[in-house]
């Protein structure tokens, strides 16, 4: 035991460096591990989301018809991308790939969010329109409930018995009020006690609400889309048919990096 205890005493400097060394290694071997790991979750990222992205753009080259872009199907598509990875990760592979495989990546994922950009502009043209026409049909109902109102609200005092107390009141009378004064005051009371006949206003009411409604769910109201989107549209799917992604020797490298099988090129 003496023995040991005096060979670390002697090698102690040399001992230490070799630990140091070791602890060094082993950090190194970790970190490199991690960069690794974390290059090849990001390349798997990346392929999948391109995979599915060329599975959307075919879906949305369906939607172009002769007539143009069929507006309804492109409207009720889902959006293209939440998370571009591609953007996120992409200088973990700038230098592992070819320019031109890293500018067609770039190319694509630009055609991608072009596209997106068309569908957030008919989405909000969409949600407008909506808006309007929805705030259009209130403002008709408050004014049906308005008018109707006014329509079956019967008085407690008839005209004709408001018109028969004006005239029994004397011309001059003794307490100080004229004809005038109390001609007001009952007109007042007539029009502060209203007898609403409820179920004559809601068959008046829900009569003018659906002819007003039926207009509306007719062609009464033009719902505007910009032709440009279907242009614009039709022009990224232009470009986009001419780029080359799966072939690349970058794509195929990011599925190497992913541990992914090769796919067939584009």
């Amino acid at each position: 035991m003496n023995g040991i205890i005096e060979f670390i005493s002697e090698n102690w400097l040399g001992i230490s460096n070799f630990l140091i060394i070791i602890v060094g290694l082993s950090a190194f071997w970790i970190y490199k591990a991690q960069e690794k790991s974390k290059i090849q979750d990001a390349a798997s990222l990346i392929v999948l989301q391109i995979d599915d992205l060329q599975i959307r753009m075919q879906e949305i080259q369906s939607y172009i018809t002769e007539q143009g872009l069929n507006f309804s199907a492109f409207y009720e598509s889902l959006l293209l991308i939440d998370t571009n990875y591609w953007s996120k990760y992409k200088h973990l592979f700038v230098r592992k790939m070819d320019n031109k495989s890293y500018n067609n990546l770039n190319k694509f994922y630009q055609y991608i969010l072009c596209i997106q950009e068309q569908q957030d502009l008919l989405r909000n043209l969409q949600k407008n329109y909506f808006f309007v026409k929805q705030n259009a049909i209130s403002n008709m109902e408050f004014m049906y409930i308005s008018e109707t109102l006014r329509e079956v609200e019967q008085s407690i005092i008839s005209p004709e018995q408001l018109q028969s107390l004006i005239n029994s009141i004397p011309k001059d009378s003794d307490n100080g009020l004229n004809q005038q004064t109390i001609s007001n005051i009952l007109i007042q009371l007539q029009q502060k006690n209203p007898n609403i006949d409820i179920e004559r206003f809601w068959t008046v009411y829900q009569n003018k609400r659906q002819l007003f409604l039926n207009i509306t769910n007719g062609n009464s109201l033009t719902a505007y889309t910009p032709m440009q989107i279907s242009t614009t549209i039709q022009a990224v799917l232009k470009q986009y048919g001419l780029l080359e992604i799966t072939g690349t020797d970058g794509y195929k490298k990011l599925r190497k990096m992913a541990n992914m099988a090769n796919m067939a090129n584009k």
